[in-house]
């Protein structure tokens, strides 16, 4: 198996996760009863949408070329590739589910996804030796991370029934 051909395979994976990101916050903003929750997940969908547009650029330049190319004006942040995202704690959740259930769901599915995706993205960094390859693993790394944030700060806040944050 070539370089070009494990590069390609991870980010054809890496683009079936922001696609079917994209859908599922599609989908929750549609679902959602809070104008706030609705109005976090089309954001959100909107970074996925993002992030696809980079993932195919870059295929078609490892298709093309070879080779990642270097993304111009991305930021790339100095994470720890080595940090673990964790769910929520499971008790914690089944206490809480009380209140909005189907947000609390649609929340605790996304923070899933988000793990899945950043795990993914670590690993991908690691792993690449290509260093435009790896700045953009990274970068998506760092984005998941934000989401998984955000989402976790608005399920803290629903599952204490203060609503969207």
């Amino acid at each position: 198996m070539s370089d070009t051909h494990v590069a390609v395979k991870a980010l054809s994976q890496a683009l079936k996760f922001e696609q079917e990101g994209r859908a599922f916050y599609l989908k929750a903003a549609e679902m959602a009863t809070d104008d706030r929750g609705r109005e976090m997940f089309l954001s959100l969908a909107d970074d996925e949408r993002m992030h696809m547009e980079m993932i195919q650029r870059q295929l078609h330049a490892v298709e093309g070329d070879g080779a990642y190319v270097l993304l111009p004006d991305l930021n790339v942040p100095d994470i720890d590739l080595g940090h673990k995202l964790f769910p929520p704690d499971q008790k914690a959740i089944e206490a809480k589910v009380g209140v909005e259930p189907s947000e609390l769901d649609a929340l605790a599915l996304a923070l899933e996804n988000e793990i899945k995706s950043y795990d993914f993205y670590v690993g991908a960094a690691q792993s690449e030796t290509d260093e435009a390859g790896r700045q953009m693993y990274t970068w998506l790394a760092n984005a998941e991370m934000t989401h998984f944030d955000l989402l976790m700060n608005n399920w803290n806040a629903l599952a204490g029934q203060a609503g969207f944050v």
